[in-house]
């Protein structure tokens, strides 16, 4: 008799799993693997999000379709997604994903957990919904259409139940949505994600023109400034950068409202700009009130015997009239 009851535990537990879907890798399944990559040895410390904080953070919230990835740097892939939906924001049809491997302390609740991932598992017949951040800075090595995920989040809305989190399972990290269950479905997903989105402001994106004209009218700054000396310079070690830090001294503010002699931390790509040099800079804050000021776009930075025509583009933009004599 209890060689029979458990059979028929067996059976029941086959039936069910069967029914929900199995959480194991499929053959049309691929494995994006960070063995054998070059890891620091170092742990990062970065801040964790629960489900419903990465929806409330992100900038753009798509249906897409795997495509293809490749590796980025030394802790990195680079994966190509086809958009199918877009639920927030503005995504290409193409975007580029920045999946790193999650090996450090992760801050939660105030308290460090250490978590290490193994990888993710990504099939190009399944829709997954992708939870964005936008990597919008002009000086970052990554694609101009490229993101990354908060926490490697990524729902699979064929099977609700295999989606992951922190390459774990999503239902470790979701409260509002119960993704062990069977019954959750793709329709309330994407509903829920939707209501829970609607308030997100958009996401900051830098000028992708090369147009000279296109890169001054849409810089809040453009200034001849002095480079004096620098605050730190690239090791060529970064997977996302390799940018110099200098101080510098505006001579000149030809756009916006800075004062002659203000002084100020630039960011440039490394090895364009060195001490002792002028050069025209097309610029904004990093943040409101920071005294860092970064690249507008990948093209902003311009050599001195471009002052007549930036001063004319400006002076068009202004009714006709010089920003001086």
């Amino acid at each position: 008799m209890k060689k029979i009851l458990l059979i028929l535990s067996m059976l029941l537990l086959i039936a069910m799993i069967s029914a929900c879907g199995g959480a194991g890798l499929g053959e049309d399944d691929i494995l994006i693997s960070f063995e054998g990559r070059e890891a620091s040895t170092d742990a990062a410390v970065l801040r964790y999000y629960s489900f419903e904080a990465a929806l409330l953070a992100s900038t753009d919230v798509v249906v897409a379709r795997y495509v293809d990835h490749r590796p980025f740097g030394k802790r990195l892939i680079e994966v190509e997604f086809e958009v199918h939906d877009r639920i927030l924001g503005n995504a290409a049809d193409t975007i580029y994903v920045y999946i790193w491997q999650l090996h450090g302390m992760f801050i939660r609740d105030e308290t460090p957990f250490e978590l290490e991932s193994t990888g993710m598992t990504l099939n190009s017949q399944t829709k997954y919904l992708l939870v964005l951040d936008r990597l919008w800075a002009a000086d970052l090595k990554t694609h101009e259409d490229g993101f990354t995920l908060f926490g490697n989040l990524l729902i699979n809305l064929n099977d609700p139940q295999r989606s992951m989190m922190y390459d774990e399972s999503l239902s470790l990290h979701a409260t509002d949505l119960n993704f062990d269950s069977c019954r959750l479905s793709r329709r309330k997903i994407l509903s829920y994600v939707r209501e829970k989105t609607a308030n997100n402001p958009p996401g900051r994106e830098h000028i992708r023109s090369e147009y000279i004209e296109d890169i001054v009218n849409g810089s809040p700054y453009i200034l001849i400034v002095e480079i004096n000396e620098p605050r730190s310079l690239s090791t060529g070690g970064s997977d996302w950068m390799e940018t110099d830090i200098y101080y510098c001294t505006v001579i000149q503010s030809l756009k916006g409202d800075l004062e002659i002699g203000f002084e100020f931390r630039g960011i440039f790509f490394a090895n364009t700009v060195f001490t002792g040099e002028q050069h025209i800079y097309a610029t904004e804050q990093l943040e409101d009130g920071s005294i860092l000021f970064i690249l507008t776009s990948r093209n902003s930075l311009f050599r001195m015997d471009q002052l007549d025509e930036i001063m004319e583009i400006i002076s068009l933009a202004d009714g006709g009239i010089f920003p001086f004599p």
